[in-house]
C-alpha cells in the first residue's frame, strides 16, 4: 500500500503531531485534576560505545497501581525514549513520538538527526505540561549515527531540552540515584561498568524512595535495562538483569545495609 497523495493545500507535512491535531486524534486539553498513577525513576548513563538506560517498573498513586510498567521503549532503531510523571499520558507520549519519527521519515524520505528528534519533542512536552495537570517528563537517549557517539537529552517541565554529557535521571528517585551516579561515573566507562552503575543507582532509588520500585525478588519483576549503540536498541534479558540486582542485594545483605567506604 502506497502513501496517500495530498494536494498543496491538504499536505499534512512532516509533523505527525500537527497532523494528529488537524484530524482530531491528538490528546484533548483538559484543566480538571485527574488522579492518575505516576511512573517514577529512569536513569541514562553514557559510556564509550553508547548509552545505558535503566528504569523501574512501578507506577504509584496513593498505592502501588502497577508493578510491571514499561517506561523505556525504542522510538526507532537508534533512539530510546523514557517517561516519568503521569503513567497513562507518558505511554501515550511514547507512542506519539514513535509515530512522529516514522511519519517524518516517510514524508521526507530522510530520518531526523538525534538532535532533531530531541528538539522535536519540546513543543509537545510544553503543550501537554502547560495545558493539563497530567505532567510528563521524558528522557531521550540514542546513538548519533553522524557523530558515532551515544547522546542523552533531558527536559524540564516547560519543554526545555538540554543535552547531558555524563548521565541523567528523571522521576521521584532522582536525588538518590543521582548521588550514586555522581560518585561512580567516569568518562572511560565501558558497557559493563555503565550497566553496573545504572543498576546500582536504580537500586539506591528503590531502597530510599517509596515511589520507586526496585527489584522485586518475590514476584521476579526487575527493572528494565537497555543499551543503545551502533547496533541499535537492545534490551537485556530478564535473567541477566536479575543476576545483576541479586548481586547488589547480596552485597547489601552481607553488610546489613550499612554503607561502606567505597561505592558498593
Amino acid at each position: 500500500m502506497g502513501l496517500p497523495l495530498y494536494d498543496a493545500h491538504s499536505d499534512p507535512g512532516p509533523s505527525f503531531f500537527h497532523f494528529a491535531q488537524s484530524v482530531g486524534i491528538a490528546s484533548s486539553e483538559r484543566t480538571n485534576t485527574v488522579e492518575s498513577p505516576h511512573a517514577t525513576t529512569v536513569i541514562a548513563v553514557r559510556y564509550d560505545a553508547g548509552v545505558v538506560m535503566v528504569g523501574d517498573r512501578q507506577a504509584t498513586g496513593n498505592y502501588i497501581a502497577s508493578r510491571d510498567v514499561r517506561k523505556i521503549e525504542a522510538a526507532d532503531r537508534f533512539t530510546a525514549i523514557a517517561i516519568s510523571g503521569t503513567a497513562a499520558r507518558g505511554i501515550e507520549f511514547i507512542r506519539m513520538a514513535q509515530l512522529s519519527f516514522e511519519h517524518y521519515e516517510k514524508m521526507t524520505d530522510s530520518a531526523l538527526s538525534l538532535e532533531g528528534k530531541a528538539n522535536y519533542l519540546s513543543p509537545i512536552i510544553q503543550r501537554n505540561n502547560l495545558s493539563t495537570p497530567l505532567i510528563v517528563i521524558p528522557l531521550l537517549a540514542g546513538w548519533d549515527t553522524s557523530h558515532r557517539i551515544g547522546r542523552i537529552f533531558e527536559y524540564d517541565g516547560a519543554g526545555g531540552c538540554y543535552e547531558r554529557f555524563d548521565f541523567a535521571t528523571i522521576g521521584s528517585g532522582t536525588p538518590f540515584a543521582e548521588s550514586a551516579l555522581r560518585l561512580g561515573f567516569r568518562t572511560d566507562l565501558d558497557r559493563e561498568g555503565a550497566l553496573e552503575l545504572g543498576a546500582l543507582a536504580l537500586y539506591e532509588a528503590g531502597d530510599n524512595d517509596p515511589s520507586t520500585g526496585g527489584p522485586d525478588f518475590v514476584r521476579n519483576i526487575f527493572p528494565m535495562m537497555v543499551t543503545i549503540t551502533e547496533q541499535g536498541f537492545q534490551e537485556l534479558d530478564v535473567d541477566d538483569v536479575a543476576a545483576r540486582f541479586r548481586s547488589i542485594n547480596d552485597r547489601r545483605t552481607q553488610s546489613g545495609g550499612v554503607a561502606g567506604g567505597t561505592l558498593r
